[in-house]
């Protein structure tokens, strides 16, 4: 579900220790690809309604969330190494259960998947910035989503695929498989001679003891609500899109491609960083940010005819990317040089946040209104992050 949040291309960086971080974030990347468009439709096939899928992702994120929150306080007792352990375990755990038919295997697996993902997130990153100069952060935006775009552009298809000509269990069994190796190449490059991966410098910051001063700083409020918009639609995307496409009778494999397709523009992220740097990433995100409404809205309207539909969801997410393409920027500039170790962990809720508050607000969109408007909440709420956009700084 990332929702697509990072690997990173490093660059002015030792060339081992690069090479190590971008292949610790791609194989995270493909387990999360396989999943992105399976995992909603087996929910959708067991609950068989779209109502009852957002609830479940509600419950279950809630406890990611919950997790997500205390990650920073379990670091302060558990070593990091050990933590990445368990999430990649978590990753294994989620793949054999949902192999096994059944709603209880969704539910075990689709835990699996949230709390595996919180873990993993965190901490990688943590390592991440260990490793990578605060001063080089900023132009690392970009070009850390090409590889999760690379994964991305073929992962939501091939899991249907999978799911559907080959074996129903094929796509499972190679995320614990993938889940297996990265843990694997993690304990390899930590005990490896080159240091690839130093422990930690010390345990992250309290972000609830940080969270007053992030608060007094509107600067800092503003990149976080923008980023929870993003993020936001995303989740949108990858979950009910295959839904809709499910609801519409399509082929499955028509959702898988759907999400594959949409993604498929991040691989061009590095352009949509340029066009930033040319026209400032201010007007990139008012732009943007409204065109992906724009197109939400229309395809939620469209609905009756569903290819016409597809076709105004695949514009919206292409203009999402360009979203994407200004990252996290606005919190990167917003932040003072030396509380960046301080707030990272509290502006990183607004992935937890929003993997909780999406389904939240669909569920009570689906209890009065058919599927359709999932859309038109999502573009709405995408055209509300264009707005507020516009109090960003001119000059960034």
């Amino acid at each position: 579900m990332r929702r697509i949040h990072y690997p990173i291309l490093l660059r002015n960086i030792d060339e081992a220790k690069a090479a190590t971080f971008v292949r610790l974030f791609t194989l995270e990347a493909i387990c999360r690809a396989l999943l992105a468009t399976i995992v909603p439709l087996l929910a959708y096939k067991y609950l068989q309604d779209a109502q009852k899928v957002s609830l479940l992702y509600l419950v279950l994120n809630g406890v990611g969330l919950a997790v997500g929150l205390t990650i920073p306080l379990l670091l302060h007792v558990v070593a990091r190494r050990w933590i990445v352990t368990l999430g990649c375990a978590l990753y294994i755990v989620a793949g054999l259960s949902l192999a096994q038919a059944g709603l209880t295997g969704l539910i075990i697996g689709l835990s699996g998947q949230v709390l595996g993902t919180a873990l993993l997130e965190l901490t990688v990153n943590l390592y991440l910035m260990d490793h990578i100069p605060r001063r080089e952060l900023n132009s690392f935006e970009p070009k850390r989503l090409l590889f999760a775009g690379i994964g991305f552009a073929v992962g939501p298809w091939l899991g249907v695929w999978l799911h559907h000509n080959l074996d129903e269990r094929a796509p499972f069994y190679i995320v614990s498989l993938v889940a297996l190796v990265l843990a694997i190449y993690f304990w390899h490059q930590r005990l490896g001679g080159h240091d690839a991966i130093k422990a930690a410098v010390g345990p992250p910051p309290n972000p609830f003891r940080c969270l007053p001063r992030y608060l007094a700083q509107p600067r800092l409020v503003l990149a976080w609500v923008l980023a929870a918009g993003r993020n936001g639609w995303w989740v949108m995307f990858f979950v009910y899109t295959p839904i809709f496409v499910s609801e519409a009778g399509l082929d499955p494999e028509v959702g898988g491609a759907l999400v594959s397709l949409g993604v498929a523009p991040m691989l061009f992220v590095r352009y949509w960083g340029r066009l930033g740097a040319r026209y400032g990433i201010r007007q990139l995100l008012v732009v943007s940010y409204i065109g992906c409404g724009v197109f939400s809205i229309a395809a939620g309207f469209m609905a009756s005819e569903p290819w016409v539909a597809i076709g105004l969801l695949w514009v919206a997410a292409l203009t999402a990317t360009m979203v994407d393409g200004a990252g996290n920027v606005p919190f990167l500039r917003a932040v003072h040089p030396l509380e960046r170790s301080e707030m990272t962990p509290v502006f990183m809720t607004f992935r937890f946040a929003t993997s909780l508050l999406t389904p939240a607000l669909f569920a009570i969109v689906l209890a009065v209104l058919p599927l359709d408007f999932v859309f038109v909440v999502g573009g709405g709420v995408a055209i509300v992050m264009g707005l507020l956009s516009t109090y960003l700084p001119r000059r960034l």
